[in-house]
């Protein structure tokens, strides 16, 4: 008997979306062993000159022309380009060719490019596979809606609402399962140990600065600052691939003391926030819903415009974090926090209540259930004998 064939397709421009998918195919691997995954990156299955322009193009106009991108992200919303749709289209017909051709039963997209082309197969008759959306963001722009998508999931009612009014997608067909991360970010860990791996002294407040959205000059300044009034705070600092910016930061003066970690690419972001009291970072859609899972108060210090800015307000209006884009901002909420720990305890349940982190699970659950899978049984006591799921 065949298992049922579940594709997810994501899109490589930016890391939230492909962190998305990843976090889904793992968990309906995990619980879900009846079924038959694949994962694509549409972008590698689109010509070279268009998957180029796509993945710079996007890049170079957030960080160098934010203007530029903000009207171009409010004008898409009332009426999306249709030259743009013909060339993805155009661009597309390999990725759908090879996708078709797997025969999925499902197909699951955590990248509007991505849905945009499936859903313009299913249009012209193409494919009957039914379509499914997972959204990365606290917003819902219109390029992620489509007539022809059968099931969404999104991060909160207020997504739910807004897909639901502007577009007119019933809501049954709308599920809020938040945005799916890694199951990494929701196990437990004892955070005197994990400090001390990292050689930090459990009794010293520790923050987590991570690199998105920050220049040398801002995120140095920030450190400095915080150690002006607080030289006894451990700092962890992740440049990510920028190899610049992490030496600028390990060259950076230190008080007598003080404790500085500058760290490059990391697999293990759970430990670092398991061993910080709070984290400095823009607001993307994955890096906020493992904030809040793992119950950290987020300093957002930017993000882009749209999308990003979206999820910092939705952060806010849950009290679970602050809008601090300026060094001066960073330092001010850091130290006030710090010193008052009954406020930072608060606003760090508020965080927890916020988070969703099972909403990988939860989405898996849902598109087990859309192909004919009995969902997973909870984890059978010690000594017990498992269930495996099975197709119907």
């Amino acid at each position: 008997m065949a298992f049922p064939r579940v594709l997810l397709v994501t899109g490589s421009a930016g890391h939230g979306h492909v962190r998305a998918s990843k976090a889904v195919a793992s968990a309906l691997r995990r619980r879900h062993p009846a079924l038959d995954v694949a994962e694509l990156d549409a972008l590698d299955r689109m010509p070279r000159w268009y998957a180029g322009t796509y993945r710079r193009g996007y890049v170079r106009m957030v960080d160098r022309h934010p203007l530029v991108w903000r009207w171009f992200y409010e004008s898409n919303e009332d009426d999306p380009s249709a030259l743009g749709h013909w060339l993805s289209v155009k661009a597309g017909q390999r990725l759908l060719h090879d996708a078709l051709a797997w025969k999925p039963d499902l197909v699951v997209c955590t990248h509007f490019l991505a849905s945009e082309l499936f859903a313009w197969a299913v249009r012209k008759r193409r494919t009957s596979v039914p379509v499914h959306v997972v959204i990365t963001d606290h917003d819902c722009h219109r390029i992620w809606w489509q007539p022809e998508i059968e099931s969404y999931y999104v991060a909160s009612d207020l997504v739910r609402a807004r897909l639901s009014y502007r577009h007119g997608v019933p809501l049954p067909r709308i599920h809020v399962t938040g945005i799916p991360i890694d199951a990494a970010f929701r196990a437990k860990r004892d955070v005197v140990a994990v400090r001390a791996a990292f050689g930090l002294d459990p009794a010293r407040p520790t923050v987590l600065f991570l690199s998105g959205g920050f220049s040398a000059g801002p995120m140095a300044a920030a450190i400095l600052g915080i150690w002006t009034d607080r030289p006894d705070v451990q700092i962890l600092a992740v440049a990510g691939k920028n190899e610049r910016l992490r030496r600028r930061l390990a060259a950076l003066p230190r008080p007598a003391g003080a404790v500085l970690h500058a760290l490059g690419f990391r697999d293990d972001v759970p430990d670092l926030m398991a061993a910080s009291d709070l984290v400095v970072s823009k607001s993307g859609g994955l890096t906020t819903s493992e904030c809040m899972a793992m119950g950290k108060p987020l300093l957002v210090s930017a993000f882009i415009a749209g999308q990003e800015e979206r999820n910092a307000d939705a952060v806010v209006a849950a009290g679970a974090g602050v809008k601090a884009p300026t060094p001066e901002e960073i330092r001010w909420h850091v130290v006030r926090l710090l010193a008052r720990p009954d406020d930072l305890r608060a606003i760090a349940a508020r965080a927890k209540a916020f988070g969703r982190p099972t909403a990988a699970d939860d989405v898996a659950d849902l598109l087990a259930q859309r192909v004919g899978v009995v969902s997973v049984s909870p984890p059978p006591a010690h000594g017990a004998r498992a269930t495996r799921p099975s197709a119907v």
